[in-house]
């Protein structure tokens, strides 16, 4: 199955690809998301309004094709997965040489609209990043609120992070 096509798929091949499955069941239901996402160095970014910028020299960009055998993901959930991004962004300067440039594309993600909550989107990006750049995963404190209406509620702790 192809991801990208044209251009795309010649500048995907550049990538580093790392798949990743987050999962999180502690109430009556759990959060399982899936994705492929890579990362690129490079010393220099042609046009940077292209991108979600990150941090300095950190950029994202989704490689999501449009297609509707594609899972979408809305504006909001991917300011979460970039949000996610940014708070360990202080990794990623670890392994970036100086002057050059980081970008970071999603091109695949799975889940279930009825078992997925926005700040699933916050710590699948935290714990591919921690994969894909090998370095611990941050302790991320969650509790099901199942007070919480109509079907109960994870709570997420990001302050360790």
């Amino acid at each position: 199955m192809a991801f990208c096509g044209g251009e795309d798929m010649v500048r995907a091949k550049d990538y580093t690809w790392q798949k990743s499955r987050y999962t999180l069941l502690k109430g009556r239901w759990g959060i399982a998301i899936w994705i492929e996402a890579g990362y690129l160095m490079t010393s220099e970014i042609e046009d940077k309004n292209n991108y979600t910028e990150i941090s300095d020299h950190i950029y994202f960009e989704s490689m999501i094709p449009s297609s509707s055998d594609n899972i979408q993901l809305y504006a909001d959930e991917l300011l979460h997965f970039c949000s996610g991004l940014k708070m360990i962004s202080r990794h990623f300067h670890e392994f970036l040489p100086e002057g050059m440039y980081l970008i970071i594309a999603l091109r695949n993600i799975e889940f279930s609209e009825c078992y997925v909550q926005i700040e699933g989107f916050t710590a699948c990006a935290i714990q591919w990043a921690s994969e894909a750049f090998h370095f611990s995963m941050p302790k991320i404190e969650a509790y099901f609120d199942e007070f919480k209406a109509p079907n109960g509620q994870y709570i997420f702790d990001f302050s360790s992070v």
